[in-house]
């Protein structure tokens, strides 16, 4: 009897002491766990990091047809509800017409920046100086533009041009803000040199805007072929009437925010 009770002691102390190093590895475990979620999480303090997915924002074309049909187009390519989520909240627009065809809520339109950015990696500065708007269309922040068909410039001569194929269709894009037609950037910031690293020249303007009256403004015009442009042209050209509320310097590639404070002047 003394025999079964000190074999059943020790069995008790061996099951106890099994007990607290599978408690001692779940706690090692977990903390490791934490050590590394911590570390993931850690970014530069001027940037945010969206999952690295990239940034497309609304598509302007589908929003001009959306107005113009009335229809509302549920495979948009839009911008992470993340992004939208930053977005200051507000109350909504009390607008029964844009609700109609699911357009009463602030739109996000990417705009991307092939020049006028500039990084001093010496004082980890910088500088923002671009003009959102066209040669062709001062005071017009240029959205979208597509131009399908080839320019018989330098191939043909005008009475030629049409019957041998020198057509093209413009599709532009553009939106509107108000009177005083603000579409340049100017801006200076401090940026680390990581955070830099991490977008890799790839910079955009994000517009948060919600659509004001009267909304759309669609026409196309045709251009017959001349001597110095020998090219059938008809171009749509569609105007977006908006109220910009947030203007922010992003990277569309990998979804980094780098600056939420832009403003649009004259």
């Amino acid at each position: 009897m003394s025999n079964l009770k000190s074999r059943l002691i020790r069995l008790n102390a061996v099951c106890a002491l099994l007990c607290i190093q599978a408690l001692a590895h779940a706690a090692s475990l977990q903390a490791a766990s934490e050590v590394k979620a911590a570390s993931q999480a850690q970014v530069s303090p001027s940037a945010d990091i969206f999952a690295a997915r990239p940034v497309v924002g609304d598509d302007p074309g589908a929003v001009r047809d959306t107005l113009a049909t009335g229809r509302v187009h549920a495979n948009w390519p839009t911008l992470t509800e993340r992004l939208r989520d930053l977005i200051p909240a507000r109350k909504p627009p009390r607008n029964l017409d844009l609700a109609k065809v699911g357009l009463d809520h602030d739109l996000v339109f990417v705009v991307p920046l092939p020049y006028g950015v500039l990084y001093r990696s010496q004082d980890h500065s910088l500088t923002v100086k671009t003009d959102l708007a066209s040669d062709d269309a001062p005071g017009m922040i240029v959205l979208k533009k597509i131009v399908a068909g080839q320019s018989g410039r330098g191939l043909v001569v005008a009475p030629e041009a049409k019957a041998k194929g020198f057509v093209q269709q413009i599709d532009l894009v553009e939106l509107k803000l108000d009177a005083s037609s603000k579409t340049k950037i100017r801006a200076h910031l401090t940026v680390p040199q990581a955070s830099f690293a991490n977008v890799d020249g790839d910079f955009a303007i994000a517009l948060m805007c919600d659509l004001t009256p009267p909304y759309l403004s669609d026409q196309r015009e045709h251009s017959d072929p001349t001597d110095d442009e020998p090219t059938d042209i008809t171009t749509r050209t569609s105007i977006l009437y908006a109220n910009i509320r947030a203007v922010w310097l992003i990277s569309p590639h990998t979804g980094t925010v780098l600056t939420k404070n832009l403003h649009l002047s004259n």
